[in-house]
């Protein structure tokens, strides 16, 4: 008999189904985790992604800023802390083309690509510009400083050659990133419904790290816009915000009133008491602007000592000038800072941001040179009790100098500026005698070969305490050429005839007369008449024959003034 084999039984196959679902369950659920896993992974990698190339973009920019304002720091002279700052801003615009070039996104791997041969002509122009000769004029050396600005600003045209805003690049990721979560949550709840709890924590999980990653991010995006956007010493907003704040306003067909200040002393406070204090008074001075600003309107430094406010609607002019006078200003024991500024109204008064920009630019440096003449009549007056402190009687010497030298340029019918400049240097002509030890000033008797060579060397060295003064330079020209004779045999350069500036020509003859009419070390006073027979002999050799013909004239007018108020 044969047996046959019976069907297993019901309740078997119901654990053989359950084994079988729950195995296919839990394989399903491994797929889903491990396809979970590689969506989440790749999501952090495009928001790092999305965030090296923003944080890299934004860094780069802010670097260029750093090195423009350095170098704006550097024009007149090396200063350390600036050098510091600007090698620091070289290395973080390095740092900042490589995170872009390595961060896996395509158009910042293009612009960083095309940065680096930029960055590359940077470095030695930035080098060039470093080792230049402090205080250049006008003799050549102003090309590195050209080609940095040029290089700048092909650099700056790159950087900003991008498609859309970087956050915007940002902003689609993680909305990418939150569209993929939702895609694994939803096919999680389809596929598996034995693995809710576990598909649903794998879901949470997601949404807390999605979460975390989108705070982080958006935190480090706004931590660097605000970076980028704020001045570094002040706290203020910079160039950078003010421009699109201007954009903004001027797109909205917004009225506003925009001032520029220029601070006046800041130089020679930075000279006197260092850089470190130069920086505490700008802190100083940005956070009484903002002050005065607060509730109104913005306050921003645009760079080195420059800042400036934005209001809504028209203000008087008078309001704003004086808002802004009163902030920018400190004084203390050695040192007085005021400011000059220049305003303009929006649309009533340029059509556009850049012309308002320009236009209050103007209006402020129209300002600067309207209060230049008291500043250089200051200046002058001081050089020239410092040089009478060093050696008495100096002052009113250089003082009848002036007086006769200005009296000469008028009956040559010079013209008005021609003569305020020649009265400068006639009362400065001698200031380079603070470098010529008094021995040799008040020695009785004729100097040495050496000595007299020594005293030569005064028209030079008062050029060059004039020449750092910006607003005295036509005057250190003109004290340079003091000395110099009609015939050529004058120092320091031998000029002669017409190639002699004519105000210092009216000046070595002023400076004759009254050296030949006051009591010297070397010799006694002369009678006016003697004087004037000798600058007759000495026309045409030492003289130009004009100007004693001019001279003399005003010699005579003088006597005859003098009899009739004796009469």
């Amino acid at each position: 008999m044969t047996l046959s084999r019976d069907p297993a039984p019901p309740s078997k196959l119901f654990a053989r189904i359950a084994v079988f679902g729950m195995s296919l369950a839990v394989v399903a659920l491994g797929a889903l985790a491990v396809w979970a896993a590689i969506v989440t992974q790749n999501g952090a990698d495009g928001l790092s992604q999305a965030g090296v190339q923003t944080s890299g973009h934004l860094r780069a920019v802010q670097s260029l800023s750093l090195i423009d304002t350095s170098t704006d720091a550097l024009e007149e002279r090396i200063i350390p802390s600036e050098l510091a700052k600007l090698r620091r801003a070289q290395h973080v615009l390095d740092d900042a083309l490589d995170r872009m070039e390595n961060g896996g996104v395509r158009e910042a791997t293009l612009i960083a690509s095309q940065s680096k041969p930029i960055v590359a002509r940077l470095k030695p122009a930035i080098e060039r510009f470093v080792a230049r000769p402090p205080g250049f004029d006008s003799d050549g050396t102003a090309g590195a400083e050209e080609e940095m600005e040029n290089i700048m600003g092909e650099l700056q045209v790159v950087l900003n050659d991008l498609d859309s805003d970087p956050s915007q690049l940002l902003n689609t990721t993680l909305a990418s990133v939150t569209a993929t979560e939702r895609t694994v949550r939803a096919t999680a709840f389809a596929l598996i419904p034995l693995g809710l709890a576990g598909v649903g924590a794998c879901a949470w999980l997601l949404s807390i790290y999605r979460r975390r990653a989108e705070a982080t991010m958006r935190s480090a995006l706004e931590s660097t816009a605000r970076e980028a956007r704020t001045d570094e010493l002040t706290g203020l907003p910079n160039r950078r915000a003010l421009l699109e704040e201007l954009e903004q306003r001027s797109s909205a067909n917004k009225s506003f009133t925009l001032a520029l200040a220029d601070l006046n002393g800041f130089k020679r406070y930075n000279d006197t008491f260092g850089h470190p204090a130069g920086d505490a008074l700008l802190r100083r001075l940005g956070r009484k602007l903002a002050t005065a600003c607060d509730g109104r309107g913005l306050a921003a430094r645009l760079g080195g000592d420059e800042f400036c406010v934005l209001f809504d609607g028209e203000w008087p002019t008078i309001e704003v000038q004086a808002l802004m006078g009163e902030a920018l200003c400190d004084q203390g024991e050695g040192f007085h800072i005021t400011s000059e500024s220049g305003t303009v109204v929006v649309p009533q008064e340029a059509a556009n941001p850049s012309a308002a920009l320009r236009l209050a630019d103007a209006r402020m440096y129209a300002a600067k040179v309207g209060g230049r003449s008291s500043a250089e009549e200051a200046m002058a007056g001081a050089l020239t009790r410092m040089l009478d402190e060093r050696h008495p009687g100096l002052g009113s010497h250089l003082e009848e100098v002036a007086s006769l030298a200005v009296a000469c340029a008028e009956a040559l019918d010079l013209a008005s500026d021609d003569i305020r400049l020649i009265e400068q240097a006639a009362e400065l002509h001698d200031i380079g005698k603070v470098g010529i030890p008094s021995e040799i000033l008040t020695k009785q008797g004729p100097l040495s070969d050496e000595e007299a060579e020594f005293m030569r060397r005064h028209s030079v060295i008062g050029e060059r305490i004039l020449a750092g003064i910006p607003s005295l330079d036509t005057v250190a020209s003109l004290v340079r050429s003091s000395h110099e004779r009609w015939d050529g045999r004058g120092y320091p350069d031998s000029l002669a005839g017409e190639a002699i500036p004519v105000g210092a020509r009216i000046i070595l003859v002023a400076d004759a007369f009254c050296a030949m009419t006051q009591d010297r070390p070397y010799a006694a006073a002369r009678s006016v008449e003697s004087a004037r027979q000798e600058l007759h002999a000495c026309a045409g050799t030492q003289f130009d024959p004009a100007v004693v013909t001019a001279f003399l004239a005003v010699l005579d007018g003088r006597n005859a003034q003098t009899r009739l108020a004796l009469a």
